[in-house]
Order: structure tokens, then sequence, then C-alpha cells
């Protein structure tokens, strides 16, 4: 169906604005955007829907790339059987659509759950957000979310079970190298092996596979990691100045997912020891990610947006993303280039700015329309009122959206 938002706010991804602009798009891409003001000549648009086509009138509203949420556990962390996780699976990455979500990054699901809903979407055979898959985790037995890994103890049980992800042809490699907030054992411990981690690094190498991995407090784990070539790091609430250069000398991405333990923080109502614990340690986590998060930024650390999504209270119900997106505010990135993070860089992260993150004829139909004008207010994000997974309207709060299809 062709679709037609007349009139919107249009922030493209890649730092530019349209006061009143027009977008034409339908199932096989963008077709036009048009600036009301020029005198560039504009193919007839409709006034109203009619058949096959959709009318929107974008007056107030702020036409967007579809965001990208580049850390999600969509299944979350619990040990629990594959019919499960595969209902999980598919309901979380549905229910990320209210957040505006149309790709997102999987980095820990048992079962594979995320490789095969990648693929039925791919295919056609299911509409849904666009998925890049870790499939299940790399970690130590007894070490963090163990529940949702693969164990792996030695050297030769690393390599193992690194190829049997690429078998199955996972698009990341995740790692589990430190401790943190929940699980056994402290957040700042060193659990992968140095030359565990070299290993699955380098069978990323060889599979052309990037790699990610889980470095939530330990200094000396993220900067060995940095220096070995990893991809991404995950959380990277160890930062310092010293560190983050070094990041972005390796061209290493970030993605801090600050706003997982500030969800802990603040949700849990402790009724017990333990309970107790966890909200101390998600508050020593969150004041060291608020000063990751100012530290990279000053140094010009190559970032993208992740959530965590799956962890305790961090999902589309409590806001998670925006929430994400007003930390970074916090810590002193101006608007506009946190919309840029959350579109544009989490394409180019992903290896797909080729065909998504941006609004440019002729990629893919992925667009976020929310009300208000982040520019002015970023927390208005969470006005989500229409969601487009590849041209397919596939989330709305229209009303009148019967009436106007």
């Amino acid at each position: 169906m062709e679709t037609w938002i007349r009139d919107a706010r249009l922030i493209d991804g890649w730092g530019h604005v349209t006061e009143h602009g027009d977008i034409w798009f339908d199932e096989q891409g963008i077709k036009g955007i048009y600036d009301r003001k020029s005198s560039k000549e504009q193919p007839h648009c409709p006034e109203s829907s009619g058949e096959g086509q959709r009318v929107i009138n974008g007056q107030g509203l702020t036409v967007l790339p579809g965001f990208i949420d580049c850390h999600v556990h969509p299944a979350g962390l619990q040990a629990e059987d594959e019919q499960t996780v595969t209902l999980k699976t598919y309901n979380s990455a549905m229910s990320l659509l209210r957040s505006g979500i149309t790709t997102f990054r999987s980095v820990g699901t048992r079962f594979g759950a995320d490789v095969t809903l990648r693929d039925l979407i791919d295919r056609g055979d299911i509409k849904g957000p666009r998925i890049k898959a870790s499939g299940e985790a790399l970690c130590i037995t007894a070490g963090h979310v163990e529940e949702i890994g693969i164990c792996c103890d030695t050297v030769g049980e690393a390599v193992k079970a690194a190829r049997s992800q690429m078998r199955k042809r996972v698009d990341w490699l995740k790692l589990m190298c430190t401790g943190g907030v929940i699980g056994i054992g402290p957040a700042t411990e060193f659990q992968l092996s140095r030359e565990q981690i070299e290993a699955i690094i380098s069978v990323g190498r060889a599979f052309a596979t990037p790699t990610c991995a889980h470095l939530l407090m330990n200094y000396e784990a993220t900067k060995f990691c940095v220096e070995a070539g990893l991809t991404c790091v995950e959380h990277g609430y160890a930062m310092d100045e010293t560190l983050a250069q070094l990041m972005v000398q390796h061209g290493t991405w970030y993605v801090p997912t600050a706003v997982v333990t500030l969800m802990e923080m603040i949700h849990i109502k402790p009724s017990n020891a333990r309970e107790e614990e966890l909200v101390e340690r998600a508050a020593a986590a969150q004041e060291k990610a608020r000063i990751a998060l100012r530290t990279a930024i000053k140094a010009g650390v190559r970032m993208a947006v992740g959530t965590d999504t799956g962890c305790p209270y961090t999902n589309p119900d409590t806001y998670a993303y925006v929430n994400e997106l007003l930390l970074y505010e916090g810590a002193g990135m101006d608007r506009m280039e946190i919309l840029n993070c959350a579109t544009e860089k989490g394409a180019e992260l992903l290896g797909i700015s080729d065909i998504t993150g941006s609004l440019t004829e002729g990629k893919c139909a992925d667009i976020t329309v929310v009300e208000g004008n982040p520019l002015e207010d970023l927390a208005c994000v969470k006005d989500v009122r229409y969601t487009f997974c590849k041209g397919d309207l596939l989330y709305h709060t229209c009303q009148a959206f019967q009436a106007c299809r």
C-alpha cells in the first residue's frame, strides 16, 4: 500500500530537518521526500485515503527513521522450555514496535529462537521488526546469565561454542566476559579467560562475524577486549578517558545500556536481603554508567542505542528506550546527535546502513512517527503514533485508522 505522510517535520537521521515535508513510501521503499517550501515538483499527492493509498495528516507530528535497539534479550533471562522461549521472543519483538523500534539486535536467546524468528521475518512468512541475532551467549559455567548461554570453561570449548553459532548463521557473537548486577559473583569479576576471549574473537574474524561483549565494571577486561579486536563494548561502566581514547583509536563501538540499572534501582522494592543487595549493586552501577556516558561522549566514542530490554523492569512498558535517550541528554549529548545514535548510527553498527537508518529515497521504509518535536523535548519520543517496518504499518495509536485505511 502506498502511504503519504503530509506536512510533517522530517528528521532524516543524518542531522537534517525539514519542518514542512511530505514523505511517500510503500513496501518497496521510500519513493519520495519533499519540502513543501521548495519549488521541486512533486507527483500528485492524494488529499485523502483511497483504494491502495493511505494518507496521514502530519501536522504536529515528527517523522524519523525507525529506531534501532542494539541490545535486547527478547525472551528474557530465565531458563525456560523451547516453546515458551519461542513465544516470548515473538511477543517481545512485536512489543518493541510500541517504542518505535523497527530493528533490534538480540544479544542472548536460548535455542536460537531469535535466529529462527529473524529468518521467518526476512522470508516474509510473518511480519515484524528486522532482527540481527546472536543466538546463545558464550559464558562460563555458573557465570553471568548462564541460563541463556552456552557454557565453555576451556579454550577448546569456547572455540567449539563459537563455531556452533556460526553453523546457525548468527549475525553477531556475544561474549559474557564479566559478572553482572544480577547473577552469581561480583559485577567486576573477570569470567571468560583472556585466552577464551581471544579465541572467540578470532572465530568471529575468520567468519567475518562481529563480536560484542558484556563488560560491566571490570576495567582490565574491557581494555583487553578492545585491544583484542572486539567490535562492540556492551555496558562498559568502567570507562575512563584513557579507555575511551583507546576505543576511539581501535574504532570500537559502545552500547551503554545505562537505563537497565536505573530501572532495577527504581522498580525493585526490597523485601529481603537479596533484593536489598540487588538495589545497592544497581545503584552503584548506575552511578558508574552516568560517568561512563559523559566520558564516552566527550571523547567521541562511536555510540549506538541499546536498552537491555528483557532484564527486569526494562521494556516498552517502562519506556526504556526514551529513558535511555534521556540519560544521553543528561550526560551532555545534544538531541540531534542522540536521534542519530538511535537511527543512522545503529544501522551503521549493525551493517545495514545501506538499507535503513535514514529517511533516504530508495531505502526501506522503516519509519517511526511521534507526536511533538523531539528537538525541543526529547521525552516526546515516547509518544509513538505509527511504526512502519518495510512500509507495512505494524503499530499505530490512530483511533481513526480504520476510517483512513
